[in-house]
């Protein structure tokens, strides 16, 4: 069935094409690899990674200091009511028994100051867990009570107070929630009161967040984006005063906003609809103050492996087989169409060399040059590799994998060419059909990039994916690949029959139809 000579002759007519094209393959195979892997798209990559993650994690702390904020204030109001009936009952009651007002009033304010902490310890934090969700004892539950209870700073029975150390380690003044009890009745101690509770919540948040206890949690997160810990550090997140003031600023900010917005409400508008507007534009992220479409696409981006699709998708799956396809759809036509088509089959033929041993022959020369070609870009892909130093997720393992469907799609597109040329006794009828249906193939898997996932959403389009739909090519995933998925195993099973199947047709035909020799 194989003829040494008939091959040997094939080698010979196509050789040289077969040489300069698999040398242009390979080059432009080592550019693509070499030159994008000098940092460029790794580094761009990676600058909007970071970005966004800088970005979404100042916006983590924002969001936090804004609740912590909204604990302790409603916390202290609280107190600031269960204080003052205290105080107005007692010193009443005190007042009515021969006490002077004065002193009525300093002995009520006493007792009144320890009610009001005991009522905050033993109904309004229970009853406010519960209302959260959050169960007594959990971390949740603690951190809630630390909010309160580290703002409150409470007064303890050896006129001391309980936190001082805390916030004289911080480098912080204490500050005292006693001290604005004198004038609870002014107009003025509503502002005091949130001047107090910024100033108290900023340093305990920023105390807290900046210890390494809290920073290992936040690394076991960011360990997915390859965040190291010297990134974090230059991020200026375990820097307690860059902390204090982010947060500090986020309080102040979202303060004075709600203040004017809700002396100015709109028409139809309510104070919660304003109170969650102001919120998020007081802790709001770089994504969420971007259009919704650009920050899909930047978040997108980010994620991307950019250098593993340049070489994958772009490359193995378009660029990349270009010149190949020509070399397979001028070879397939030369094989058998071009040759009954000159009348050089009936030289081959009126020699002891069988039909079957002429489609075997030039099949098994046409799918093993194909073969040795993608083995030549398969070292070379394998040396770039090792030669660059890249973040990506391709390996040796998944560049074999892009080789092999690389050959795969080859491999059933010449199958489908020696068909046309085994069926057609003109060459330019097998090369219209065979060649003109490969190109087509090439031309829509182009145009279905623009409407692939792989692209951003922002500069995708979602019609141009159906091209994908009628390519073969499709049936190469370099994705699947990438991702470790095992998608791309079907695919392959289809594109190698599809070109068997091709084969073994065109090999029938060619043995059972009238020559015109």
């Amino acid at each position: 069935m194989f003829s040494k000579s008939l091959f040997k002759q094939s080698c010979k007519a196509n050789g040289t094409m077969w040489l300069i094209i698999t040398l242009a393959v390979c080059f432009m195979l080592s550019v693509v690899m070499l030159i994008s892997g000098r940092g460029d798209v790794s580094e761009t990559k990676e600058a909007i990674e970071t970005t966004i993650i800088e970005s979404e994690l100042k916006s983590a702390i924002q969001e936090r200091a804004l609740d912590w904020y909204e604990i302790a204030d409603d916390a202290l109001i609280h107190f600031d009511e269960v204080f003052l009936d205290e105080v107005q009952t007692a010193a009443m009651s005190l007042v009515m028994s021969g006490t002077p007002q004065e002193q009525a009033i300093q002995m009520a304010s006493a007792a009144a100051y320890a009610n009001a902490a005991a009522e905050l310890q033993d109904s309004y934090y229970p009853e406010l867990i519960a209302e959260k969700g959050c169960e007594d004892g959990s971390e949740e539950a603690d951190e809630i009570k630390g909010i309160i209870f580290y703002t409150l700073n409470p007064m303890q029975e050896d006129g001391s107070f309980m936190f001082d150390e805390f916030y004289e380690e911080l480098g912080e003044t204490p500050l005292h929630y006693t001290d604005l009890l004198a004038d609870i009745s002014s107009s003025a101690h509503a502002g005091e009161r949130d001047e107090y509770v910024i100033k108290q919540v900023a340093p305990f948040l920023a105390g807290n967040l900046v210890k390494d206890k809290f920073v290992e949690k936040i690394m076991d997160l960011l360990t997915d984006y390859s965040v190291t810990r010297e990134q974090y550090d230059e991020f200026g997140y375990t820097d307690y005063e860059n902390v204090k003031g982010i947060a500090m600023s986020a309080m102040v900010n979202y303060k004075a906003d709600l203040d004017y917005r809700m002396e100015n409400l709109k028409e139809g508008q309510t104070a919660e609809d304003v109170r969650a507007e102001v919120r998020r534009d007081a802790a709001g992220s770089m994504l969420a103050t971007l259009p919704e479409e650009v920050s899909g696409a930047l978040e997108e981006v980010g994620q991307m492996d950019l250098y593993g699709i340049l070489v994958g998708s772009i490359f193995y799956k378009m660029a990349g087989l270009l010149l190949p396809i020509i070399y397979m759809i001028m070879t397939s036509n030369a094989l058998i169409a071009g040759q009954v088509d000159s009348g050089s089959m009936a030289y081959v033929l009126s020699t002891s060399t069988k039909r079957r041993t002429v489609t075997f022959t030039q099949a098994l020369y046409l799918a093993g040059s194909l073969l040795l070609m993608f083995a030549c870009t398969t070292v070379t892909s394998i040396i770039c590799l090792n030669t660059v130093n890249v973040k990506t997720g391709l390996d040796t393992q998944k560049l074999l994998l892009l080789n092999l469907g690389a050959f795969l799609v080859m491999f059933a597109m010449s199958g489908f060419c020696f068909l046309t040329s085994c069926w057609f006794d003109r060459s330019k009828h097998a090369m219209a059909l065979g060649g003109g249906l490969s190109m087509f193939f090439l031309v829509a898997t182009m145009l279905g990039l623009f409407g692939s996932p792989i692209l951003p959403s922002i500069i995708r389009m979602d019609k141009l994916n159906y091209f994908n739909y009628v390519s073969l090519i499709t049936l190469f995933d370099p994705i699947s690949i990438l991702d470790g998925t095992a998608g791309y195993l079907v695919k392959f099973g289809i594109l190698a029959a599809f070109g068997l199947i091709c084969y073994i047709i065109g090999g029938i035909h060619f043995r059972r139809k009238d020559l015109p020799l």
